[in-house]
């Protein structure tokens, strides 16, 4: 890889965060509530008691949504779809967690496994992820511009795109939209759970827990930069909740959070997550390092 590739992504980087009181959308907060390790919900016991029993209620619902004019251009109507979401954090395992409830009135969910990068066919959800607040460019580089290495360097580097899915063949409910499908979606930094079940309507659920990386290098861990998550920080983040209502891809309605295209590949369109501290437990118990070696570690690869 060229030298000079070093040189640009640090300035990429380096601009991002000259803007960081500003990075999203939105003037609004939403409270991410911390929970210490011992009232962390199971993301696979098929159920959301147990996120109802240790938070004030769910996070948000499909009234803090817009519709995108995608496919049909449906709009939020809850007799087509409808949806609640949870969010919370965990300080002991750098974790951010998330879990939705779907209730829709056409359930298209035909995969048949083995194949994550494209889970954003079916009725899942998108849950992405900006760590250290910065905004800016994540995905989507132009191949014009950049070499297909560098581009593969780039993608999810600086925030990170995940897809959940509530059912798969092979048991395999957490996507991720870039390289590094061998550790960045597994345990011990993600995983997913899920169920689905009725028709006309059907109710689907999905459950997970992510790690925020404020460089994810796709080689590995150990060339990537884990985000702090401590008290009172501003995070970015994004859902985004697809409906299919004929075949795989043919969307009947899109609906994001921010209400802005192209969050797939721009961090400024997310909104802002504050991370609520809790005083139980072993709740505000940061890792003294929760990051591993980065730059010196990336420039090393590079060379």
């Amino acid at each position: 890889m060229k030298k000079s590739f070093v040189l640009t992504l640090a300035a990429t980087v380096a601009v991002a965060l000259s803007g960081t009181a500003n990075a999203h959308i939105g003037t609004k907060v939403y409270p991410i509530y911390e929970l210490p390790t011992s009232d962390l919900p199971d993301i696979r016991d098929n159920s959301l008691a147990d996120w109802e029993d240790v938070l004030p209620g769910a996070s948000l619902d499909q009234n803090e949504f817009a519709p995108l004019n995608v496919g049909d251009g449906a709009g939020i109507n809850p007799a087509d779809l409808a949806y609640r979401a949870f969010f919370a954090w965990n300080s002991a395992s750098q974790h951010l967690y998330m879990a939705i409830e779907r209730v829709d009135d056409k359930y298209v969910n035909t995969y048949a496994g083995g194949d994550l990068i494209n889970l954003w066919q079916f009725d899942s959800i998108e849950f992405m992820v900006d760590g250290d607040h910065t905004g800016g460019a994540y995905n989507g580089f132009d191949a014009a511009v950049y070499t297909a290495e560098e581009i593969k360097l780039l993608a999810n580097f600086q925030a990170q795109q995940y897809v959940g899915i509530a059912e798969a063949p092979d048991g395999r409910l957490l996507g991720y939209q870039g390289s590094g499908q061998g550790w960045v979606p597994l345990p011990p930094w993600a995983d997913a759970g899920g169920y689905a079940e009725g028709e006309s309507p059907n109710t689907s659920v999905i459950e997970m827990y992510v790690t925020p990386w404020d460089e994810c290098n796709w080689q590995g861990p150990e060339l990537s930069k884990r985000s702090e998550l401590s008290g009172n920080k501003i995070i970015g983040f994004q859902l985004s909740v697809p409906d299919f209502d004929t075949d795989p891809g043919a969307y009947h309605g899109f609906h994001t959070l921010s209400g802005q295209a192209n969050t797939w590949r721009m961090a400024e369109n997310f909104v802002d997550g504050q991370l609520i501290p809790c005083d139980t437990g072993d709740c505000g118990n940061v890792p003294t390092a929760v990051e591993t070696d980065s730059w010196g570690r990336i420039k090393a690869s590079l060379k």
